[in-house]
């Protein structure tokens, strides 16, 4: 064994390539390393949509290896077979891989060293196309309980996740609960007043954010509709643009909604400064394993509420509400109760503030090196 415990990442993407894997890596590996690991990341040479031309071979003390894309046949499906040679001839104790239903899951064919899986609750029930939903169950059935079997464990980001884990046999003792989590710089409190200066928010007037990439799965179509029930707050949606945004603009143009603002993409610091002047945070997506923006809400005291889809509702706990997805009445009601009632959105501001002190990444990279070790040991 090394003198330092090396731990391979292996996923579709990673930095520059932004989002909730690749945020789930980086701050692990950053938090392993102060533990006294190594950490590597073995990933495609593409961003979302294109290759990567060029790029940094380490971040925060990861080294990074890219692999040449030969087909990319979904969202973060990726087929890079540079991997497997690389695989075999790696000094990595563990490799711990990011995502299911991938080509990269195959990796324990070509080593005898214990191999991790997290698959990040990739259910999108509805949200596929009904081809690609029907691909997806075959695999399931006929590949879903060899695939599983194969992992040393299986880490899923909330207890939610589990019973689909158990469901392809999975034991319990070998599920291992890893949520997502927030940077330090999150507990700092930041200063309401850059953005509603920003966007003209008066003082007392309510402030109602919803944070997202703006594509139809996120459901922010359901934030417009809800809106114009509520003309005295003013709704602003924040993200990059998915393809849904002419969409939504049209929308609120049909409806006549006067109230909604889009940003478009912003910066990490204008997000945080987003949160810290919005008095509601709202996540009506229609799927989300888990939903970081509802932890960073939260932390700089947003009351929250999104839909009961996915891992939300677990994240979420007492701490907030959830509403029936695809329910507008519903949606309406319980957007109603933190509008209308001002104790009640006071107390739950308070309880999130708490609640995110919980979810640090020192505290996910202090389960996986005690879950490691029990490995490194044996071995």
């Amino acid at each position: 064994m090394n003198k330092k415990p090396k731990i391979c990442f292996v996923t579709s993407f990673f930095y520059p390539t932004l989002g909730g894997v690749e945020t789930h890596i980086q701050n692990t590996a950053k938090e392993l390393i102060k533990l006294g690991y190594t950490c590597e990341a073995y990933v495609s040479n593409m961003d979302r949509d294109k290759r990567i031309k060029h790029a940094p071979n380490e971040i925060d003390k990861i080294k990074i290896k890219r692999f040449r894309s030969w087909i990319k046949f979904s969202f973060s499906g990726i087929f890079f077979p540079g991997l497997f040679k690389a695989i075999t001839t790696s000094n990595a104790d563990i490799f711990h891989v990011h995502g299911y239903r991938h080509p990269f899951n195959f990796i324990f064919w070509f080593t005898k060293k214990p191999v991790f899986i997290t698959p990040h609750w990739p259910v999108y029930k509805g949200q596929r196309k009904k081809w690609a939903q029907l691909i997806v169950d075959a695999l399931d059935k006929f590949m879903g309980k060899y695939i599983f079997k194969q992992f040393s464990k299986t880490c899923v980001v909330t207890e939610l996740e589990s019973p689909w884990v158990e469901s392809f046999n999975v034991k319990k003792q070998n599920i291992v609960l890893t949520p997502n989590c927030i940077p330090d710089f999150y507990f700092k409190k930041y200063s309401p007043q850059t953005f509603r200066k920003k966007y003209k928010i008066k003082k007392d007037e309510l402030a109602i954010i919803s944070v997202s990439r703006l594509h139809p799965s996120k459901g922010i179509d359901q934030f417009v509709k809800t809106a114009k029930h509520f003309p005295k707050a003013k709704f602003i949606i924040i993200g990059k643009d998915g393809g849904f945004q002419e969409h939504l603009q049209q929308l609120i143009k049909k409806l006549n909604i006067k109230n909604i603002i889009i940003t478009g993409e912003v910066s990490e610091q204008e997000k945080i400064k987003a949160y810290a002047g919005a008095d509601i945070f709202c996540s009506p997506s229609h799927y989300e394993a888990f939903c970081i923006s509802i932890l960073e809400a939260m932390s700089q005291g947003c009351a929250v509420l999104t839909s009961n889809a996915g891992g939300m509702p677990w994240v979420v706990g007492e701490e907030g509400l959830t509403f029936q997805d695809y329910n507008l009445d519903d949606f309406k009601n319980q957007l109603s109760k933190l509008i209308n009632n001002k104790q009640l959105r006071k107390k739950f501001q308070q309880q999130g503030i708490e609640k995110a002190k919980k979810f640090k990444w020192k505290n996910t990279a202090k389960v996986l090196d005690k879950e490691y070790k029990k490995l490194l040991h044996k071995k």
